[in-house]
């Protein structure tokens, strides 16, 4: 999973570089990346968030 949000984080500098008008597309792929490390924090710290047993 961080190798994807990786290649989304990249793939989201090479568009800005090379495609400027293709803003659009570089946004959505860096808003992807950024989810993706969100969600692995929160599956990553699920028990510190609710002590077991609480959810």
């Amino acid at each position: 999973m961080e190798f994807l949000s990786l290649i989304f984080f990249a793939l989201s500098l090479i568009v800005v570089l090379f495609k400027p008008q293709k803003e659009c597309l570089a946004f959505g792929s860096f808003v992807i990346g950024t989810l993706i490390c969100f969600v692995m924090f929160f599956i990553a710290s699920w028990t510190s968030l609710l002590p077991f047993a609480s959810y």
